[in-house]
């Protein structure tokens, strides 16, 4: 376990008995135990561990409120689901809890998750409610939890575009235009960067740059794209349920003012959509566009 993680489950503990320091209930050494042994289980990898710590129909919903995960068999083939990829390590930062009847208390707080030595998945951070319920046993259980909200930082805010983006791809119109991206983090991790080469028959390459970040004020993705004319292109991101709209505002080398619509779609991991409506140049509308883009395959290794 690293050490941030270590410094988080003290955090947890420490913010959960004083948020009831001023009225102390026995209950609360057993909330903070059934927190605990969330997070030992969750870092164990081990889904049936998680499931029993939920009532038998506990339940769990994601941050858009509309996958509802019911009953131990469905926790556990969820989280089973969940181990199955990108290790990773929790921590809890448990901000409140509220025993509201004898047997039943509101927990809020905070849910880290960072990946385990990969440095391509920042962590991300969630907050989430939780309603607990004390059995026969005196033991308190989960009957249900939901995320609330993506709280992460800048890095984790661009996580899921970065982890569609990255590598190599390529994508050559009908007119023999060539069209080859690459992406990837950059040295600080906190923004994604690309580069793009542009090829046609009858003329010289063209160089461009791409860089996207987090805008903190306008809680927003935005891009810059620079060409190797002088011409630059910001874009501001909104999440759709298939991928990404942006709405895009620049200007080229010669002044001339550019808006359009664009839409990025990702068909599986392999294949992108890209496309561009109600595209205006100085003031005059240009035909709508779209690219089919493909991951390029990796070298072959020499060795």
């Amino acid at each position: 376990m690293n050490v941030n993680i270590k410094i988080l489950l003290a955090l947890a503990l420490a913010c959960t008995s004083q948020a009831r320091a001023e009225e102390f209930s026995p209950d609360i050494a057993g909330l903070q135990q059934a927190a605990a042994d969330f997070v030992t289980a969750y870092n164990k990898r081990d889904a049936a561990a998680i499931a029993a710590l939920f009532t038998e129909e506990g339940e769990m919903a994601d941050i858009t409120g509309t996958k509802l995960t019911s009953g131990r068999g469905e926790i556990q083939a969820r989280y089973e689901e969940i181990f199955d990829g990108t290790p990773a390590l929790m921590a809890l930062e448990v901000g409140s809890v509220r025993i509201v009847a004898a047997n039943l208390a509101i927990e809020d707080g905070i849910v880290h998750i960072t990946p385990a030595a990969d440095e391509e998945h920042p962590p991300r951070s969630f907050s989430y409610t939780a309603v607990l319920m004390k059995n026969a046993e005196n033991i308190w259980q989960i009957a249900s939890t939901r995320d609330l909200a993506d709280v992460t930082t800048a890095d984790g805010n661009l996580a899921e575009l970065a982890n569609t983006l990255k590598g190599e791809w390529t994508s050559r119109t009908s007119d023999g235009v060539q069209l080859d991206l690459a992406f990837g983090w950059d040295a600080t991790g906190k923004s994604v960067v690309g580069e793009t080469l542009t090829t046609t028959a009858d003329s010289e390459p063209q160089t461009g740059s791409v860089r996207l970040g987090w805008n903190a004020a306008k809680k927003s993705i935005v891009s810059w794209i620079f060409d190797a004319k002088g011409g630059v292109t910001e874009g501001v991101w909104t999440p759709t349920a298939g991928g990404w709209l942006v709405r895009v505002e620049g200007t080229t080398a010669e002044g001339e003012t550019i808006t359009l619509n664009q839409k990025l779609t990702a068909e599986g991991e392999n294949t992108l959509i890209w496309s561009a409506t109600n595209r205006v140049v100085n003031g005059e509308l240009q035909p709508d566009t779209s690219l089919r883009i493909a991951r390029q395959a990796p070298e072959p290794s020499e060795d």
